[in-house]
């Protein structure tokens, strides 16, 4: 029977790094359904040498009504194959509290039945104190784990970390949970069971804007950019024309990240949480920097 693994977990924590390591480490037939907020699929063009299989579903989160209607379509797809594994890369803004119900509903409709072998939350044990006070988002996607990865342990100190994992367990009192570096978990014998949304959290209201160039920009003049943005940008990541090539562009922590793609574009995604104008205060930034693009 398919095992059915969701990943959850906030922007830049290391979910697609989890997927990579998770499927290199175990044989047999492998999918993963990946799940971008923004309008194009960046996570993906990451996958392909990971798994048999890569599907994306763009432009909203799987869990909504916007496209749970495609997640149920692909999920039903990929149910006619045998897979071994089936991994769901969610958006780093989904709200995962109708991940189980969904999950019955697709079951109940499949080819072939899944196993739901639980849902796997990825936490940055250096930045989630920073966004868990402030975005409903990463709570949910804390209290609706069955395991929790604190990513990245070795970029914080002992005090840091133990304050981290009582944060947790203010939203998530028995999971177990890990500290982590490259997102890895060598077990898969974990309890599942079905976890209830805080009443008090409510879904956010998330902006989102591409931005194409018309130009290459350099590794350093990206990194400017992006410095920029980040000043209220929760997410900035995409695929760029480099001077070698194309490459996946993210900004996280303060440093631009590029790894080469065989995937050609030449644009960033943006996202952001808040009352303010995302258009209008990346268009501010891009015009004084004097980048030649399309805003969409």
């Amino acid at each position: 029977m398919t095992q059915v693994w969701f990943v959850l977990g906030y922007l830049g924590s290391g979910k697609t790094t989890f997927v990579k390591n998770f499927l290199a480490g175990r044989g047999g037939k492998n999918a993963v359904l990946v799940n971008d907020f923004g309008a194009e699929d960046v996570d993906g063009a990451l996958l392909h040498s990971a798994a048999v299989r890569v599907e994306s579903i763009v432009d909203g989160s799987v869990f909504c009504s916007c496209r749970s209607d495609r997640f149920v379509e692909a999920m039903l797809r990929l149910s006619e194959q045998s897979f071994d594994r089936i991994l769901v890369e969610t958006s780093g803004f989904s709200n995962p509290f109708r991940m189980r119900q969904l999950f019955s509903y697709i079951n109940a409709r499949a080819a072939n039945p899944y196993r739901f072998a639980g849902a796997v939350c990825v936490v940055d044990a250096a930045r989630v104190e920073k966004v868990l006070y402030t975005l409903n988002a990463v709570k949910m996607q804390i209290a609706a784990a069955d395991v929790i990865l604190i990513n990245k342990s070795d970029l914080a100190d002992d005090t840091t970390r133990r304050r981290v994992e009582r944060s947790i367990r203010e939203w998530n009192a028995d999971a177990p949970v890990f500290f982590t570096t490259g997102a890895r978990l060598e077990r898969e014998d974990f309890p599942v069971k079905e976890r209830t949304l805080p009443a008090f959290l409510e879904d956010i209201t998330v902006q989102k804007l591409q931005v194409t160039f018309e130009e290459e920009l350099s590794a350093a003049r990206l990194d400017a950019l992006a410095a920029a943005l980040a000043e209220f940008c929760h997410r900035i990541k995409g695929i760029v024309r480099a001077k070698d090539g194309y490459a996946v562009y993210e900004y996280v922590d303060g440093v631009g990240r590029m790894q080469a793609s065989e995937r050609s574009g030449n644009f960033l995604i943006l996202l952001a949480a808040g009352k303010f104008s995302l258009r209008e205060r990346a268009g501010e930034i891009l015009k004084e920097a004097g980048v030649k693009c399309k805003v969409c």
